[in-house]
């Protein structure tokens, strides 16, 4: 049962090497404390806007208070749902939200005093249905104005004011038109009163409560053409003696906009005429649909891909990463609306960080786990060619840092992911200029050495042209290597250099169905013989395995275990050995079918087919004082297994990234010369150091290895190998 329970470790940790998700940002989906309001408490407020269902809801509160430190009533507030007729008052419904936020002392956003929409249109009539005029219609607003604000000025903190004024579209005058279009939306206000309305509205709120906040809000702000609309009308009128103090940018976007550059510009330009911005109505809608209009599609009920999510949450962090950067004007963010499942939008359209179900999505935890440090930062464009581009490729590329940078040419492409990022992440999302050439550079460092990635286009998985191919993930990926400080030990060198040998070998135990080794040939196996290997002189050999999702040439490519092994048999740190390599059977594992896998077919193929062989075909010492067994992650696994399965087949006992060894594991102390155990120091050092010094405790030799500032990847296991070379056959 324990080599049962190693193996599902092993497994568990291998994936983050075989996709490349190599440094953990630790965003994990695990219950937390905190929430939103103390993540951002150094930042700005953080709100939700809520309706009736929420309020009756006790779980769905909890969350609320957990998280929200600002509540918005989602339609209580409107006029025309709080006041429908002249002498008809709803206040149950904005009353319940106000009354919660009064007993849990979380302040609200007031929305809102007028809006086109959702109006009390009765305020335009007589009883007799006749239109009044411009005076009477204002008495009514004021008097109305006065009530509400009135009636929760205690707990308001802000009120948006006047909602979607502005006109859409790009505000330029068609041929057929004689004057230059109006940049309002033409409504029953403006028709009435004419601009000279926007400045009344926001002076009835004023004289209502002398120190709340008022803002004007509206949807599209960061649309350039709308955004100077909007501030022109906010200048104009604050002249004209209104008294807007913030404005409101709804923030009803989609993964595939705004740019970030639009949103941003829109911030800084609006922070130039009010002191406050808030975004108001947050969510992102998986289509391209953007803005606030009511004809909208309420997207198809399907499981949402990878790609989308991953799209999805990038977005949300990049508008985060600005808000974040412009903390000194952004002064609220509301979410409009607690989860997917009251979503306006749908629940279909994926909009929110909380899914239909109550459960934080993994973007809740990227964005309330954020990393300072990335805001800001400074990425050095020092920025060369991967050694492992394809001939004459300049990307992907790397900095000095351990940024990555990439660049694919799809001009009709609606997306670009690239798996590799921080580990978490989804991986690094690319965008695209006007020759329709798709760029991005990772968020932050990656660890450093090798990684795979690939490319997703528009749901599409394929590898990037630029780079080299390695198999890994149980298929042939892209490959990067990033700069490290100690790359020295495993370069190419003018040196004397062994061979790498590739040979088929026969195998009774392989399955007749092996889909990988149909492909190959047969069973195969690649062969290190180091640079003295003459035919005549006999070697220890090391049974070296790979991870789960590679194959037998993972350790000569990716690893690169025979430069590692040239380099420090000529500087004198080891034994000349050979190193033999092959297929550990691991990629039929399954996911949820551990208990399915028969673990003792690879046994005998190594046991009673290769390591016969190898005796057989090359000059070796053939005995288990001269044999060893290593493997990372997986690969780890079958060597514990299979070492102390066969325990006269070898001295050595490595396990790279594979799990440990217990005292209790080994019935006879005898029967092994010594165990070499390792990690990355983000992945398990303790239990690593601890079952090390458990063994020593029992009288068995063994030694712990750590490296530094890696996880479970290959530079990882390409230090182990450098640092178990010279423990083997002394």
């Amino acid at each position: 049962m324990q080599i049962l329970k190693n193996a599902c470790l092993a497994l568990f940790l291998t994936v983050g090497a075989t996709t490349a998700l190599a440094q953990p940002r630790h965003i994990g989906n695990v219950e937390e404390p905190t929430g939103y309001k103390d993540t951002y408490k150094d930042y700005f407020t953080v709100g939700v806007a809520l309706n009736f269902r929420n309020i009756a809801s006790s779980e769905q509160m909890a969350m609320v208070k957990k998280n929200f430190n600002s509540v918005t009533a989602e339609n209580a507030m409107k006029p025309g749902e709080i006041h429908p007729k002249e002498d008809v008052w709803n206040w149950a419904g904005a009353d319940s939200i106000a009354n919660w936020c009064r007993r849990n002392g979380v302040k609200m956003r007031g929305h809102c005093l007028a809006w086109h929409s959702q109006f009390a249109n009765w305020m335009f009539t007589d009883k007799k249905g006749k239109p009044v005029s411009k005076e009477v219609f204002y008495e009514r607003l004021r008097d109305h104005i006065h009530q509400v604000v009135t009636r929760y000025k205690d707990i308001v903190y802000a009120w948006d004011v006047l909602n979607e004024a502005i006109a859409d579209g790009d505000g330029r005058r068609a041929p057929w038109m004689k004057e230059e279009p109006s940049p309002y939306r033409k409504t029953k206000m403006m028709d009435l009163c004419g601009e000279e309305f926007i400045v009344k509205v926001f002076q009835f709120a004023r004289e209502a409560d002398p120190n709340v906040k008022l803002f004007y809000n509206d949807y599209n702000a960061a649309q350039p053409a709308k955004r100077d609309r909007i501030y022109n009308m906010v200048k104009k009128m604050k002249e004209q003696g209104a008294p807007i103090d913030g404005i409101g940018m709804q923030g009803h976007y989609n993964i595939y906009g705004p740019s970030m550059e639009d949103f941003e510009a829109a911030i800084k330009k609006y922070s130039q005429i009010v002191g406050e911005i808030h975004i108001t109505e947050l969510d992102l809608r998986t289509n391209e649909e953007m803005g606030g209009q009511l004809q909208f599609s309420r997207g198809k009920s399907y499981d949402v891909p990878e790609y989308i999510k991953t799209l999805h949450q990038s977005q949300y962090e990049n508008l985060f990463r600005v808000l974040r950067r412009n903390k000194d004007v952004i002064t609220n963010v509301t979410f409009w609306n607690l989860s997917d499942a009251d979503s306006w939008i749908g629940a279909n359209n994926y909009p929110l960080p909380i899914d239909k179900n109550l459960k934080y999505k993994k973007v809740y935890y990227a964005l309330k786990n954020f990393n300072p440090a990335l805001d800001n930062a400074v990425v050095k464009e020092d920025f060369r060619p991967s050694p492992l581009n394809q001939p004459g490729q300049q990307y992907p590329m790397v900095n000095s840092q351990g940024y990555a940078r990439f660049r694919v040419v799809a001009p009709d492409a609606k997306s670009v992911i690239v798996s590799l990022g921080l580990g978490g992440s989804g991986g690094t999302v690319l965008h695209k200029d006007k020759e329709g050439v798709w760029t991005g550079t990772t968020e932050g460092p990656m660890d450093p050495g090798f990684h795979y990635y690939h490319l997703t286009i528009d749901g599409g998985v394929v590898n990037d042209p630029g780079a080299k191919n390695y198999y890994g993930s149980i298929r042939w990926e892209s490959g990067i290597e990033i700069p490290c400080a100690d790359q020295d030990f495993f370069a190419y060198k003018n040196v004397p250099h062994g061979q790498v040998v590739e040979v088929n070998f026969p195998s009774k135990n392989t399955p007749a169905d092996n889909a990988h080794w149909i492909g190959e040939g047969g069973p195969r196996a690649f062969v290190y013989l180091p640079p003295t290997y003459d035919g005549k002189k006999k070697f220890p050999v090391l049974y070296l395995q790979h991870g789960w999702g590679e194959d037998e040439t993972a350790w000569m490519n990716q690893g690169r275990a025979n430069l590692i092994m040239d380099n420090m048999i000529a500087e004198g740190k080891c034994e000349p050995f050979i190193v033999v390599c092959t297929y550990g059977l691991t990629n039929e594992c399954k996911w949820g079918h551990m208990h399915e896998f028969d673990w003792t077919v690879f046994q005998r193929v190594l046991v009673e087919d290769l390591i016969p062989y190898i005796d057989a075909n090359f000059k070796t010492k053939a005995d288990k004082r001269y044999r060893a067994m290593a493997g990372l992650s997986m690969g780890g696994m079958e060597t514990k297994m299979c070492t102390l399965k066969y325990p006269e087949v070898f001295d050595y006992w490595c396990l790279l990234s594979g799990g440990t060894y217990t005292p209790e594991d080994i019935k006879d102390k005898s029967q092994v010369k010594t165990i070499f155990i390792s990690c990355g120091s983000k992945e398990n050092p303790e239990g690593v150091t601890k079952a090390v010094e458990a063994l020593k405790a029992a009288g068995i030799n063994a030694v712990s290895y750590v490296s530094e500032g890696t996880a479970h990847e290959f530079l990882t296991w390409r230090r182990s190998l450098r640092e178990m070379a010279p423990l083997l056959f002394k």
